[in-house]
């Protein structure tokens, strides 16, 4: 049940925003007929495509598999072709290529959509308040890794810099060299008749 509403609910959104989008339904027209299994933890959705470019639930074998990575779907909200970052495809190359392009074609307009309920005033005002804030956890995220990377390398070295890495790797590889010729020198002197 869970499945079915999910692609419900996938398939209204998509179709929404591919009602902007007529060139979009053209390149998706031409695949009329093929489905596409979208996975995305813990929901796995199968999706077609009707002769009208639009999108439809679907059953059977997909013609594509689109694994999408969860982190990237709440930056899709306001930049849908996050979405498309880090994913894992198989089968039809040409129409995955066709859906990534159609996919990241498509624009949601949250301030559209929210205004149907709150009005264009509060709706402007909320989405811009989501931006900043996502904006902020960000900045946030950003500070609190370097933070963390300067504790572990300078103040408890737990880890190294790069530089130091490069440098440990460079005197290994000179001491590496060192013994092989050492070694050579060893076994000529052994093979020295006495």
């Amino acid at each position: 049940m869970l499945p079915d509403l999910a692609a419900g609910a996938a398939v209204r959104v998509l179709n929404r925003l591919l009602e902007r989008e007529a060139s979009a339904r053209d390149q998706l027209r031409a695949h009329a007929g093929r489905t596409a299994k979208f996975e995305l933890p813990p929901f796995s959705v199968l999706l077609g495509i009707d002769d009208a470019g639009r999108f439809r639930t679907a059953a059977g074998e997909p013609d594509v598999s689109i694994a999408i990575d969860p982190l990237q779907v709440p930056a899709a909200v306001f930049d849908p072709s996050a979405v498309m970052r880090n994913v894992r495809l198989s089968g039809d190359a040409d129409f995955a290529q066709t859906l990534s392009t159609v996919l990241q074609r498509l624009r949601p307009e949250p301030e559209e959509e929210l205004a149907r309920f709150v009005g264009d005033a509060a709706a402007v005002r909320i989405v811009g308040l989501m931006r900043a804030a996502m904006a902020t956890a960000a900045d946030g995220a950003g500070r609190l890794a370097r933070s963390a990377t300067d504790y572990l390398v300078a103040e408890n070295p737990m880890l190294v810099t790069r530089i130091e890495a490069d440098a440990f790797a460079r005197d290994v590889s000179t001491l590496r060299d060192t013994v092989e010729r050492l070694d050579k020198r060893l076994a000529l002197l052994e093979a020295r008749p006495r």
